[in-house]
């Protein structure tokens, strides 16, 4: 029975994790439909190359076993190994085309993965206990009904097309070898071809079904998505303290550069920065920058210090996004920086 509390679709995270946990939605008879289609035509395309093959290999034993002495006086070994190589010629190209086909249908469905959590042996599973507690499971019973009921309607279907053609059958004992072969040739294409149309509509009924199922089991509570979005955006009490010491060591910074800035430019309320001007250096360095409550702590330190005060928006913002702090004032920004430093000069004349 599914978890009332799991009521939230499972998160792209959860998902992948099962993913490389090798829980992944696997519908056998799918594969199976799948793989028998695929043979069905695989049969078309080489049945006469694989009768011929047949026939010749049965010439083969014919011919060599009705020699006189063959069997005594050769070698057995050479024998066999004739017969291995041909059986190989007939069933090589099925046996390659299925192995490809395994792989190509696999792929398609859950693409390329290798788990090697698969590999690591279940000790829990040898566990008697437990063994007969899923054999008698509502999801082991469930599988029994289906399967028995998948048998029903395939044994159904066989009947429909085997039985009305049973007189004819028996007829065919009358008809020459050729025609006896061509209709039964034709009875077992109708019953190949209607069982695998039933088994196409089983298989993805039971598709549908369980993928309901999965994700039925994939789903979370709604404590487990909040504990995996706290996981990805980090611990609200880390983060807090995080930035509790940028906000302690930018406050270090305003306290001891701040004074020493030969300006500080204002938004007026919102952004804040501080520079300082050597005529030793070649242009204007930010030593401190800060916006809302740092802006305001920079403004009331420049004020403690002496460090004059100018109000010039664009200016403040522009150094604000584009200058690192230490670094000096780029060079689209000297004409404007160099008319506050003027300014700056002419009030301090003044004075």
């Amino acid at each position: 029975m599914a978890d009332p509390s799991r009521t939230e679709k499972a998160t792209p995270k959860r998902r992948q994790k099962a993913k490389e946990e090798g829980s992944i939605l696997r519908v056998a008879d799918l594969d199976a439909t799948i793989m028998l289609w695929a043979n069905f035509f695989l049969f078309l395309s080489l049945g006469a190359a694989t009768v011929g093959g047949l026939a010749g290999a049965m010439t083969f034993i014919l011919r060599t076993s009705g020699q006189a002495g063959y069997l005594v006086e050769n070698n057995l070994h050479a024998l066999a190994l004739s017969l291995l190589q041909m059986v190989g010629r007939i069933l090589g190209p099925f046996l390659l085309a299925n192995f490809i086909l395994a792989l190509a249908n696999q792929f398609a469905q859950h693409g390329f993965s290798f788990h090697m959590k698969l590999l690591v042996p279940k000790f829990d599973k040898l566990n008697p206990a437990s063994g007969f507690k899923k054999l008698f499971s509502p999801q082991s019973v469930a599988n029994l009904l289906k399967s028995i009921l998948k048998f029903i309607i395939v044994a159904w279907v066989a009947y429909l097309v085997v039985v009305p053609r049973i007189p004819a059958i028996l007829a065919t004992m009358t008809y020459p070898m050729a025609q006896a072969l061509e209709y039964f040739r034709e009875t077992i294409f109708l019953l190949y071809r209607d069982i695998m149309l039933v088994m196409i509509a089983l298989a993805l009924g039971d598709f549908l079904y369980q993928r309901h199922q999965h994700e039925e089991g994939m789903k979370m509570t709604k404590q487990e998505v909040k504990d995996e979005a706290k996981d990805a955006e980090g611990n609200p009490e880390i983060k807090g303290k995080q930035k509790s010491l940028i906000f302690a060591a930018a406050m270090r910074r305003i306290m001891s550069k701040v004074p020493k800035a030969s300006v500080v430019i204002t938004n007026p309320t919102h952004f804040a920065v501080a520079l300082r001007y050597d005529p030793t250096t070649a242009a204007p360095i930010l030593v401190a920058k800060g916006v809302d409550h740092l802006a305001l702590k920079i403004r009331e330190r420049a004020k403690e210090s002496g460090v004059p005060i100018v109000e010039n928006p664009p200016l403040a913002r522009a150094i604000y996004h584009n200058v690192d702090l230490d670094k000096p004032i780029p060079g689209e920004l000297y004409q404007a920086v160099a008319q506050v430093l003027a300014y700056v000069y002419r009030l301090k004349s003044a004075a």
